[in-house]
C-alpha cells in the first residue's frame, strides 16, 4: 500500500471540518454445517430465497465484534427501529466480546455458517479476504446516494488496502488517548502528563504496593496500540517517521533506538510501578484498574468512554493527548476506521441488496450520532460534523485538533499484510509478556519482530 495513512487520515478530518426485532446477546450463530445443494447454493441462500418468494421477510444477520453491555442496548434499539421501518428484512443482531469475536466468526467461516453483516476493525480486513470471507460491496456503494457524506478519503483507503476493491463501508474511528482520574490529580495538584518522561516520573512517584493502589495501569495482553505508540515515540520513529520500513523493506523496529523504548517500558512493570496483574491486564482488566483508582492514568482510545462514565461517572476523568517525546512528537497507532462488510454467503455475484440496505440504515448520520454519541468514537458520516452534539462535545474538539497537529504522527501499521493481524494478536502479546517477566530480551523480541515482518512485507511485494 503506497498511501500513507496519516496523509489519508489527516485529509479526511481536515477535509471533513471545512466541507418488532429479533436479537441475541453474546450467543454464536447456530454451528451445523449447513451443507452445500446441486447447485452449489448453501442452504441459507435457498431457504432466504423461498422465503422471499413467499412474500416473508428475508433475514439479515448481523454480529458485532466488540460488545459490551453498552452497544449491545444501542445496536439492540437501533434493530428495533430498523425492522419497525421497512417490510422487507428482518435484521438479527449478535453481540461478541472483543476477545471471542476472532474465534467465533473463524469457526463461521470454516462450517460456512458465516452472518449476513458484521462489523469490523481496519486491520483485519485483509486476513478475511484472504479466507474469502468478505464481498465487494463496490456496486452496492457506487448506487447509495448518500455515498459522498462517508469520508471520501477513509473510502479510498480501504480500496488502496485491497488493491481497489471495497470490502466495507467505514462508520467511525478511534483516536489513541490518554485518559486521567481528575479528582487525583486536582488533589494532588498535579499536570497532566505531556512527554513521557514526565510520565515515568509519576509512575515512579505515587506507585504505592503496599496500599494496592498505582499512577499507571499498563496492559499486557493484546498491548499492541498503547506498546506501539510508546515505542515509536520514543525512538521518534527511528527515522523514518511512522513507517515499520526502510527504503528497502527492512524493518526498523529492532534499531537501537526503539530497543531502549521497549526497555523503559517495560521497566515500569519490572520497577513495580504497576500492578503484578499487569502483566495479564486486556481492555477489560486495565479499564477496571482505572475504574476502581487503583490506577489513575490509563492509554487508551476514545472509545473507552463509555466504560469510564459507568465506573466513575462523568466529571471524574479527563482526557489527554498521547504522551509526547522530547521533541514534542506523539506516534499513536489506532486511528483506523471500523467498518461493516458483507460476507459471502451466496458466491461474488449473488444479491446482497438486504445486507447492504442494513449498512445504510447503520452508516446513516441519526445512527452514528446515536453510536458515537455514547460510545465516544469519532463518525466519518460527515453529516455528524455540523451537529451540535458533535460541535459541543468536550472530547471531539481535542480530537480534530490532534488530526490536524503538526506534532502528531501516525504509526504506518502494514495492516495490507495478511498474517499481520494475527501477529500483534498472539506473537506480539506473548513476547511482550516475556519481556516483562525477564523472560526474553527487549533486542530478542523486537529482533524476532523485525525479520518477520521484513520477510512477510517482501512476500508482499513480491505477490504484487
Amino acid at each position: 500500500m503506497k498511501k500513507l495513512l496519516a496523509a489519508v487520515l489527516s485529509a479526511a478530518i481536515l477535509a471533513a471540518g471545512t466541507a418488532g426485532c429479533s436479537s441475541k446477546t453474546q450467543q454464536p450463530a447456530p454451528t451445523g454445517s449447513p451443507g452445500q445443494t446441486l447447485e452449489g447454493e448453501t442452504k441459507k441462500q435457498k431457504d432466504g430465497d423461498k422465503a422471499q418468494a413467499s412474500g416473508e421477510k428475508e433475514i439479515v444477520e448481523f454480529w458485532y465484534h466488540a460488545a459490551d453491555e453498552k452497544t449491545n442496548e444501542i445496536y439492540e434499539g437501533l434493530f428495533e427501529e430498523f425492522n419497525r421501518s421497512q417490510d422487507l428484512y428482518e435484521a438479527r443482531y449478535t453481540g461478541f466480546a472483543n476477545k471471542d469475536f476472532p474465534d467465533k466468526f473463524a469457526m463461521a467461516i470454516a462450517t460456512d455458517t458465516m452472518p449476513n453483516v458484521v462489523s469490523l476493525g481496519f486491520s483485519n480486513v485483509m486476513t478475511y479476504v484472504a479466507q474469502d470471507a468478505l464481498v465487494d460491496i463496490n456496486r452496492y456503494f457506487e448506487e447509495w446516494e448518500d455515498k459522498d457524506k462517508i469520508v471520501p478519503s477513509m473510502v479510498s483507503t480501504l480500496k488502496d488496502l485491497a488493491g481497489g476493491p471495497l470490502y466495507g463501508v467505514p462508520y467511525n474511528y478511534n483516536q489513541d488517548i490518554s485518559w486521567y482520574n481528575t479528582k487525583f490529580f486536582e488533589e494532588n495538584h498535579l499536570e497532566v502528563p505531556r512527554t513521557q518522561k514526565e510520565f515515568l516520573a509519576l509512575c515512579e512517584k505515587y506507585a504505592n504496593p503496599d496500599a494496592g493502589t498505582y499512577f499507571f495501569s499498563l496492559r499486557g495482553a493484546k498491548p499492541y496500540d498503547n506498546l506501539l505508540g510508546w515505542i515509536f515515540t520514543w525512538a521518534d520513529g527511528g527515522g523514518y517517521g511512522g513507517s515499520y520500513f526502510d527504503e528497502n523493506g527492512t524493518c526498523i523496529i529492532n534499531k537501537p533506538e526503539f530497543v531502549e523504548a521497549l526497555d523503559v517500558y517495560a521497566s515500569i512493570y519490572k520497577n513495580g510501578w504497576v500492578s503484578g496483574d499487569c502483566v495479564n491486564n486486556n481492555f477489560n482488566e486495565m479499564v477496571a484498574e482505572f475504574g476502581s483508582q487503583t490506577a489513575m492514568y490509563i492509554m487508551h482510545n476514545s472509545s473507552s468512554k463509555s466504560s469510564h462514565l459507568n465506573n466513575l461517572g462523568d466529571g471524574n476523568f479527563g482526557v489527554s493527548r498521547a504522551l509526547a517525546n522530547e521533541e514534542g512528537r506523539y506516534y499513536t497507532s489506532a486511528i483506523q476506521s471500523q467498518l461493516y462488510a458483507v460476507t459471502n454467503t451466496k458466491g461474488p455475484d449473488g444479491d446482497y441488496a438486504g445486507a447492504f440496505e442494513l449498512i445504510k440504515f447503520l452508516s446513516s448520520a441519526e445512527v452514528i450520532e446515536e453510536i458515537c454519541q455514547k460510545t465516544g468514537r469519532i463518525p466519518v458520516n460527515q453529516d455528524n460534523y455540523d451537529d451540535p452534539w458533535f460541535v459541543e462535545d468536550k472530547y471531539m474538539p481535542l480530537y480534530q485538533e490532534i488530526i490536524t497537529d503538526e506534532n502528531f504522527v501516525q504509526i504506518q501499521n502494514p495492516y495490507w499484510l495478511t498474517t499481520y493481524f494475527n501477529f500483534i494478536n498472539t506473537d506480539m502479546t506473548a513476547d511482550f509478556q516475556a519481556v516483562l517477566l525477564g523472560e526474553m530480551t527487549s533486542q530478542e523480541a523486537l529482533d524476532k519482530w523485525a525479520e518477520f515482518l521484513t520477510k512477510e512485507q517482501a512476500a508482499y511485494e513480491s505477490s504484487k
